[in-house]
């Protein structure tokens, strides 16, 4: 059920929260990543490559109503991002940052110098420019995407997340809430999910999928990521264990693309009953294209329909990989 509950001092507003998923929309998250992809673009030239492009939200009817003063700051945080974050990971290495960040007090100045005086500086100094031109924007349209899709999330979260358990032979930790950012920017790939020291999901809102069901099957997808933790999931040391077996190198992503597929046709099965179509993320992002042939669509659907077990569909994934590049 849809719970809306009063968020700690560090959350602006109110959280909405299913049985497996706590939604934030954090202040300084927002603010981190919208100064990432100024500095950096990946998301924009994704989308570009895709023939898409971000939703007209307003943005840049705001960019005249900053002073003279307020671009020069807000220049210099893009430029400092753009010297010194923009070639690390939004997803690895800058895991930590984006988590201090939101555990910080929304309303207060940034005392903590963890990650460097100068970081701190700066993202004090450009945050009133943020503040007073950008964050009413984001927030809201933040709360008009995740609020398109909440009912329909909670609705078939559970049989979703039941068949991702019964395919990754992984059931859900007990008690577990996976929290989820929704931020207007993300990474290149429009989300991403981290899972140390817990699982948390980033997804951006200007993302033009995000006004579909893709919303759903992405944070259902990412959500999933818990049932497939590397040194944790039988389906990855299967595909490990059975690659060396047959003498072929090791496809590190064969599992997230099976992952991919098999919570799309559980999150497509459960919205048709809800007579929404659905089309999978992988095929109308093209994801995974070099795995995803008819023989790896075959395979999985059997074992979708538990008309093979896992052990046949890693060992028939397998063989179909090694006679793809026999005869290169």
């Amino acid at each position: 059920m849809v719970g809306l509950a009063a968020k700690g001092q560090n959350q602006p507003g109110s959280e909405l929260s299913t049985n497996y998923f706590d939604f934030q929309i954090n202040y300084w998250v927002n603010l981190h990543h919208f100064l990432f992809q100024r500095a950096d673009s990946s998301q924009l030239q994704k989308l570009n490559e895709d023939g898409l492009s971000f939703l007209e939200i307003g943005e840049g009817e705001l960019e005249a109503d900053l002073s003279l003063s307020e671009k020069r700051i807000l220049n210099e945080a893009i430029q400092y991002y753009r010297d010194s974050l923009v070639t690390k990971s939004l997803r690895r290495d800058l895991n930590e940052l984006r988590l201090w960040l939101s555990e910080q007090n929304e309303s207060e100045k940034i005392s903590d110098i963890s990650f460097g005086r100068n970081y701190t500086e700066i993202i004090n100094k450009v945050s009133p420019v943020y503040r007073a031109h950008y964050w009413d924007l984001h927030k809201s349209h933040n709360l008009q995407i995740l609020s398109g899709h909440i009912t329909t999330i909670d609705g078939i979260e559970t049989r979703v997340i039941n068949q991702m358990e019964e395919l990754s032979l992984t059931p859900w930790p007990d008690s577990t809430k996976v929290r989820v950012d929704i931020s207007v920017y993300a990474n290149w790939a429009g989300a991403y999910t981290t899972s140390t020291p817990e699982m948390n999901i980033i997804i951006s809102s200007i993302d033009p999928s995000k006004v579909t069901s893709a919303f759903v099957e992405t944070v259902l997808h990412e959500g999933s990521h818990l049932l497939y933790l590397y040194g944790e999931s039988p389906v990855r040391e299967r595909i490990f264990y059975k690659s060396e077996e047959l003498e072929m190198d090791f496809p590190r992503n064969l599992w997230h693309a099976s992952m991919f597929y098999l919570c799309g046709r559980a999150t497509q099965d459960a919205l048709a009953e809800l007579e929404i179509e659905h089309e999978l993320i992988m095929d109308e992002r093209n994801i995974f294209c070099k795995y995803n042939t008819q023989k790896f669509r075959e395979v999985n659907e059997e074992y979708f329909n538990r008309i093979i077990d896992m052990d046949e569909m890693v060992e028939q994934l397998l063989n179909d990989l090694k006679n793809i590049s026999e005869q290169k």
